[in-house]
């Protein structure tokens, strides 16, 4: 009987408390607690943007795509040092877009959860970029082989963000033909080339105004072609040099004087010296520009030394087309 009267009074008990913690609202201040007022279902995402060899990039934008839409929910922009934060993110499964001109484009699915800030980096590979493109060409009425020669020159530079090094190969086509023109690394980021005339599936005269495009393709895959660039010009009449010739001989100041056709365009003239060392190739010895286009006669204002020499007057057009007379003999005493 007292073993009852016992149970009895322990169960009122608890019937006392249970009733007692019904009746009480507990204060819910954990955040993560969905029936909490301070419940937000949202976390956070940062990171860096950088290159492949660890350059910070700057102004890269950073989208937060929700998977059931095409519209970015948060977007931010890093900063000089490449950090981005994307906060109030939702605790979901989410595509993050990393972007920037000139480079490609990367992303990633997370999967968010209230309780854990996300740390993801990006790395962005520069693409190739054109800086400037030179289509032109030029004629040399020269008087020892290969005598006449036609050329058409394309330059180009670039630049990228990972290095000259991470550039594969650089080449050109013409709109039209089945030309593939290699272009080859020089200094200063430049890419360019020589191509003889019959060289070409076609002849220059036929290429002018043509679409002219340089390709690149980098180490990673990556291709991308140049806005297009024409020939504008192909010059086959050069002006004559008429003296000093034939191996006359002149002071260390000479002058001279040629005669040219009456171009239809605007352009200069120019003047190269050299100097014929002997058993020795020729010597680039003096070279003058912007003479005008007015002018059929120079005086050397550079003494030249004793010996053997050649000169030869060209012609240029605003676009850089040139071409250049055959070689003027004499001596210098």
């Amino acid at each position: 009987m007292k073993h009852l009267i016992t149970v009895q009074g322990n169960f009122a008990k608890f019937t006392f408390l249970l009733l007692f913690l019904l009746a009480c609202s507990p204060e819910r201040d954990n955040p993560y607690d969905p029936n909490s007022d301070l419940y937000s279902n949202k976390t956070q995402v940062s990171g860096t943007c950088k290159t492949r060899i660890l350059v910070p990039v700057n102004n890269a934008k950073i989208s937060l795509f929700p998977l059931t839409s095409e519209t970015p929910s948060l977007q931010t922009f890093t900063n000089e040092n490449g950090s981005y934060k994307l906060s109030d993110c939702p605790a979901e499964s989410v595509l993050v877009i990393a972007e920037k001109d000139g480079s490609v484009t990367k992303d990633t699915f997370l999967s968010l959860v209230v309780y854990k800030a996300e740390t993801l980096n990006f790395t962005l590979e520069g693409l190739p970029k054109f800086l400037n493109t030179q289509v032109i060409s030029y004629y040399c009425a020269l008087s020892i082989p290969p005598y006449d020669s036609t050329v058409l020159s394309i330059k180009c530079e670039i630049n990228d963000d990972e290095g000259p090094g991470d550039i594969e190969t650089v080449f050109a086509t013409i709109d039209g033909l089945s030309d593939s023109l290699s272009l080859l690394f020089s200094p200063g980021n430049s890419y360019e080339n020589l191509f003889r005339e019959e060289s070409l599936s076609d002849n220059l005269d036929n290429i002018i105004g043509r679409d002219i495009y340089v390709i690149v393709k980098d180490w990673d895959g990556n291709v991308v072609r140049s806005t297009p660039s024409q020939l504008i010009r192909a010059i086959r009449n050069p002006p004559d040099s008429l003296a000093p010739a034939e191996g006359v001989i002149v002071s260390p100041h000479p002058v001279l004087a040629w005669h040219a056709p009456e171009y239809l365009f605007s352009h200069s003239f120019f003047c190269e010296i050299y100097y014929l060392p002997n058993h020795l190739p020729p010597v680039l010895y003096h070279h003058y520009e912007n003479i005008p286009a007015s002018e059929f006669s120079f005086s050397v204002p550079d003494s030249l030394i004793p010996g053997y020499h050649y000169w030869q007057i060209g012609v240029r057009d605003n676009y850089g087309n040139w071409a250049k007379s055959a070689e003027g003999v004499f001596e210098v005493r």
